[in-house]
């Protein structure tokens, strides 16, 4: 920070100084265009990093209104959009976020002077009223149409489509050709609303143009598949002139492609796979942090309201399938049979609206796309199940293998004609590195009427096995599981502790056989990280080991080149663990009132006293927590054996203060509405801290040695408590430290990370990071992971549906209903399902088929569970412990025949009761208990009921009453 700074100085004091000699006196200091000029040379160079600090200074001198739209008018009016485009700015993660903060606060800016002089509805008509005036006029009008950029377009678009007037109507075609380039987008979508005269005109427009060789190679400008579609229409339904425009224009633009003989459905279903091959490009693409595309500009007709709309943000999923729908569509306009057009329209529907459901059920996420891909023959999505194998579309692959699958297809699932070797897609399938796929494809096979080779029998029991250890106390809300493998504590927790701030589940191992075996165990992981101490005996061994696995799924890993040296924590970072502790150890709760909800029933003067009081209640309320937990910090520092100067004593109080302040803000919500004066306090307390002098770090060597002894001392007492445990890694994963000004120390070593990525050089896919010592650090990596939806973890949801269902196949495959599985690796699984609610019913019947002395206790335990167990299900567990019983033998130790004596006695459920007391019998009576049992038996007497008088005979007469009163 201190670098960025004294850089920042030396370059407005080279500003300051331009154009003058040493010996003038001082000028001025730069005007915000001569700022911006230095900004544009400085990006020219390749020098990003010092230019984002150009456009620092740029904001900070205040650019006008004026000088913004100069600017634009200078370098076009998506100028400042551009500046999106580049992938990265400065390898520093907090430069880089503020970097892009500036750039969308530029943007911000130049839209609101734009829209305060040039947006203006009356100012665009009556400039295009002006096109069909003098020519002085339509001059005039054309540049400041083209200085008021894409706004103008919708009313040229309806102008052109709606005025009668010739004059108009020519001006506006000549204005085309002058506008800037990705205006052209809105006249090229446009074309779907105009008729054949209005088309004919604006496609002479834009082929006058001088970059209209460039507008054809970006998609939303590319107007080639308009031409290729007027040839595939019927020549009854398109004028000659038309037609001819069209073949003339493809042979200008594609010399030597003789367009007349080519057919348009083929040209047509090639421009769409473009798209689904994700090989289209894209102006104005917003990119992330590896250059590719996240969101797009797309425009688009409404032929409803007959209107065009300019989508700002499309996600470039979106923007793939849109344009490939499109073309494929027109493809199938001019020949309905023709089955590339079909197949790319499937596949690109598929492969989108598996993202959408994120890898789950599309019949019941995605029904539209579900009923196309139903309706469709077996032999379409057969051959589109294998082109997802061979060219690794997971997405593809796996929507192909749920719906092949539901139809129980035959195809599918059947060897191809003459190959004896050659396995069937399905069987392919299962050795797919992917998790969903694999279960998606063994479960078709377990579903389809051809039996399954005993080949692959095996691996579909590992792949049930595997999908169905879903870790049951993963939390609802989780992102997803990560992986972690590294040796070293203190820098393992700390990792863990930032992907858990994430939201992910975390699970931690301490070397890279570890690692392996929980792979192997189960599927439910979305991303490795694995530190390259944690990889025994060679870095590049192990991770050859890891890809070639199909179990590690083609997952994301993360090599992390931490440095040998250990990273030792300031002791800033301590006092922000202390204050974290002694936050999720209080005994009292902070009664802090909830921010003000305006009541509109109450009268203005009411509702400002009500809010007056509640904001000055919340502002004390923040004053004296901080102050009591300042003063329990401030006991902890005293007791540590260390001298400060004035100045670090200052210093040390200061941040104190801050980071109680900061701890507060996480559990509370802090505004300048709803607290102002703490939010003044905090200002305060930082312009303190910048303005104090510099001074040597305190805290270093014994003291924080000492202060860490006691912060590990009151960890181990915070994890026994769960409900403290959880708010303390709330705490410390939603502070910031880069945001507090805390120093970090790091130990980034870029020799190593060089020497990591030339060995791990042949797998790409696998990231080299630093040791992430900030969320900043690992938000940047997980942008340019997740970019891909490929790379997105999986719902915790559809893992757990595959849970259940891996647990009723495997219950079938027990009881026999799916013959010849070997299932005994399934076991501990199984056992497992037992204490998940929604898996136990299913895994009790599987369960009661093994013959160990494991398997009769899980039973037992299921049974004698208590309240918080289903009683059906307690009681299916019990019956299934007397069959296994039964069948294999009594595997009970003696420790639980008193508690199984004590259930039996105060079972209240009779039936449930029964059970246990014949467990009993079976296991835990021994034959003098039962002779005593029979001596000491004495039936209840029970007194005689009441004697039930004679019913009358049928057809007698009922015996009367005598008459009290005769």
């Amino acid at each position: 920070m201190r670098t960025a700074s004294f850089l920042a100085l030396a370059i407005a004091l080279a500003l300051a100084g331009a154009g003058r000699t040493e010996a003038q006196p001082k000028g001025p200091p730069p005007k915000p265009l001569q700022i911006y000029a230095q900004f544009r040379a400085t990006m020219g160079e390749g020098k990003f990093d010092v230019a984002g600090i150009f456009l620092d200074e740029f904001l900070k001198s205040g650019p006008s209104e004026a000088e913004l739209l100069e600017i634009e008018s200078k370098y076009g009016t998506t100028v400042f959009q551009q500046l999106r485009t580049i992938p990265k700015y400065s390898d520093d993660p907090a430069s880089e976020k503020k970097i892009r903060e500036n750039i969308e606060e530029l943007i911000k800016r130049g839209r609101d002077a734009a829209t305060k002089v040039l947006y203006q509805p009356d100012r665009v008509q009556k400039y295009i009223r002006n096109l069909g005036a003098t020519y002085e006029e339509k001059i005039f009008a054309q540049q400041e149409l083209k200085r008021t950029g894409e706004f103008a377009v919708p009313f040229l678009i309806d102008a052109i489509r709606t005025n009668p007037d010739r004059d108009v109507y020519s001006g506006i075609l000549e204005t085309i050709p002058v506008l800037e380039a990705p205006t052209m987008a809105g006249w090229v979508a446009a074309l779907d609303g105009f008729g054949p005269d209005r088309q004919y005109g604006v496609l002479t427009a834009l082929s006058s143009r001088r970059d209209v060789l460039s507008l054809t190679t970006e998609a939303q400008t590319d107007f080639t598949p308009y031409l290729w579609r007027v040839l595939s229409r019927d020549p009854k339904d398109v004028p000659e002139n038309l037609r001819r425009q069209a073949l003339a224009l493809l042979n200008r633009l594609y010399p030597g492609t003789k367009a007349d003989t080519k057919r348009p459905e083929v040209e047509l279903t090639e421009i769409a796979r473009k798209f689904y091959d994700h090989k289209a490009r894209y102006i104005g693409a917003k990119t992330n942090p590896d250059g590719s595309p996240s969101v797009v500009p797309v425009w688009v007709w409404d032929a409803k309201l007959m209107k065009i709309e300019r989508l700002p943000e499309v996600p470039i999923g979106q923007a793939e399938e849109f344009y490939g729908l499109r073309y494929a569509r027109w493809a199938l306009e001019s020949r309905p049979d023709y089955g590339p057009a079909q197949g790319v329209i499937l596949a690109l529907a598929a492969e989108r609206a598996v993202e959408r459901a994120k890898f789950g059920a599309l019949a019941t996420a995605e029904p539209a796309v579900y009923r196309l891909l139903s309706d469709a023959p077996s032999a379409v999505l057969g051959d589109l199940l294998n082109r997802g194998l061979v060219e690794k579309r997971t997405t593809l692959v796996l929507a192909m293998a749920q719906v092949l699958g539901d139809r129980a297809d035959r195809a599918a699932a059947t060897p191809p004609a003459g190959a004896e070797v050659k396995p069937s897609l399905l069987v392919r399938a299962l050795s797919y590195p992917d998790p969903a796929v694999q279960f998606a494809a063994a479960s078709a096979l377990l579903r389809s009427p051809v039996p399954v080779p005993p080949t692959a029998r095996p691996l579909i029991v590992d792949i049930l096995r595997r999908a169905a250890a879903n870790d049951p106390g993963v939390p609802g809300e989780s992102k997803g599981t990560v992986l972690l493998a590294d040796p070293a504590k203190f820098r393992s927790d700390a990792n863990a502790l930032l992907l858990r701030s994430f939201g992910f589940n975390v699970e931690q191992f301490t070397s890279g056989r570890e690692l392996l075996r929980r792979i192997g165990r189960a599927s439910d992981f979305d991303v490795i990280f694995i530190d390259h101490h944690a990889a025994p005996p060679e870095l590049i061994d192990f991770i050859g080991q890891l890809r070639a696995d199909v179990k590690a799924a083609a997952r994301p890993v993360f090599v992390i080149a931490s440095s040998d040296r250990p990273r030792v924590p300031t002791f800033d970072q301590l006092l922000l663990r202390t204050a974290a502790l002694i936050a999720a150890t209080e005994n009292d709760a902070v009664a802090m009132p909830a921010p003000y909800v305006v009541d509109p029933r109450a009268p203005p003067d009411e509702q400002l006293a009500v809010r007056t009081a509640l904001v000055k209640r919340r502002d004390n309320v923040f004053r004296s927590a901080a102050a009591a937990r300042t003063v329990r910090i401030q006991r902890v520092i005293d007791t540590l054996p260390m001298t400060l100067s004035e100045t670090q004593r200052r210093l040390l109080d200061l941040r104190v203060q801050l980071i109680v302040y900061a701890i507060l803000a996480t559990e509370f919500p802090l505004t300048p509405d709803s607290a102002p004066e703490t939010v003044l306090d905090v200002e305060r307390i930082r312009k303190q801290l910048d303005r104090q002098p510099p001074s040597p770090a305190y805290g270093i060597g014994i003291p924080s040695t000492e202060l860490m002894k006691l912060i590990e001392r009151l960890e181990i007492d915070v994890a026994r408590v769960k409900s403290a445990q959880d708010k303390y890694d709330f705490l410390r994963a939603r502070v910031d430290t880069t945001d507090l000004g805390l120093k970090v120390e790091t130990f980034r070593d870029p020799a190593l990370e060089g020497k990591l990525a030339r060995t791990l050089s042949g797998y790409p896919s696998v990231r080299i990071i630093p040791e992430p010592y900030t969320r900043l650090a690992l938000e940047t990596e997980f942008r340019v992971l997740f970019a891909d939806p490929m790379m997105l973890p999986r719902d915790p949801a559809v893992k757990k549906a595959d849970a259940r269902a891996a647990i009723e196949f495997l219950r079938l495959m027990a009881i026999g209903d799916l013959p010849g599985y070997d299932i005994r690796s399934a076991e501990p699984e199984l056992r497992a399902a037992l204490t998940v609610p929604e898996l136990a019913p299913a895994a009790v019947d599987a369960v009661e088929r093994y013959k160990s002395g494991d398997a009769q206790l899980a039973l037992l335990n299921v049974a004698l569970g208590g309240e918080g167990r289903p009683l059906a299900l307690r009681v299916k567990a019990a019956d299934a412990v007397i069959r296994h019983i039964r069948a294999n033998g009594s595997a009970l130790p003696a420790t639980l025949i008193d508690p199984l004596r004590e259930q039996a006695a105060n079972e209240p459920n009779a039936e449930l009761r029964g059970k246990f007391l014949t467990i009993k019998g079976m296991v835990g009576v021994k034959p003098g208990e039962f002779v005593d049992a029979l001596k000491g038996y004495s039936p209840p007497i029970l007194p005689p009921g009441p004697k039930k008088e004679a019913e009358p005979k049928k057809g007698a007469e009922p015996k009367k009453e005598p008459d009290p009163n005769p």
